[in-house]
């Protein structure tokens, strides 16, 4: 009898500890130590699955009509932002300097490239191809304020390589024949540069 009694102890025993290491293991599997995991975005997931021609921006206020006009100017300042890098970068790298022509083509006298000039000259060609994206998905959500919040994806009306060919072209009219000759000669690499700064 008190042999059994002694083995019934030491089973519950090993039952209690058994039980217990199993419950940390299940608890430490649980916590995560870089927080809450943040619900995906449709609007966001849709612009990593092709950030080259995609852009996306959020935004809140009490009419839906103003924070969805807040969402696409983000989404537009975005995908402006990515273009005129990717313009500054392409060029510098290929040695072509960002010159604006103060006369016509006859006279062929440009005006000296000033610190500011190359990104003014950039981000405009980047405005003018923001011009060609429309929004593809938007998502709405209302908080317990009933303020909304809205996010929407915006992409370019064109694949990649029509993306690049109007960036290309636009670039082309804004330096000296010199740099487009190296364009024309690198035409491959310049694309290449372009293509990688944008899915960046």
């Amino acid at each position: 009898m008190q042999k059994s009694y002694v083995l019934a102890v030491l089973a519950g025993a090993f039952l209690f500890v058994a039980c217990g290491s199993s419950k940390k293991t299940v608890a430490s599997k649980t916590v995560n130590p870089y927080g809450k995991v943040v619900e995906a975005e449709p609007c966001i997931e849709l612009y990593e699955q092709s950030p080259c021609n995609r852009a996306y921006g959020n935004g809140q206020h009490f009419k839906e009509a103003t924070a969805r006009n807040i969402a696409e100017l983000q989404a537009r300042a975005m995908f402006a932002r990515k273009i005129e890098s990717a313009i500054l970068s392409a060029t510098e790298d290929m040695g072509i300097s960002m010159e604006k022509y103060a006369a016509d083509d006859q006279s062929g006298q440009s005006v000296a490239d000033q610190s500011g000039e190359a990104n003014d000259l950039a981000m405009g060609i980047a405005q003018q191809v923001v011009r060609n994206i429309h929004t593809i998905k938007t998502t709405r959500y209302l908080k317990s304020n009933n303020q909304f919040t809205v996010f929407v994806c915006m992409e370019y009306a064109g694949d990649e390589n029509t993306l690049v060919d109007q960036i290309e072209r636009s670039v082309q009219d804004k330096i000296s024949q010199d740099d487009r000759t190296k364009i024309e000669q690198r035409h491959n690499e310049f694309r290449r540069r372009i293509l990688e700064r944008l899915t960046e």
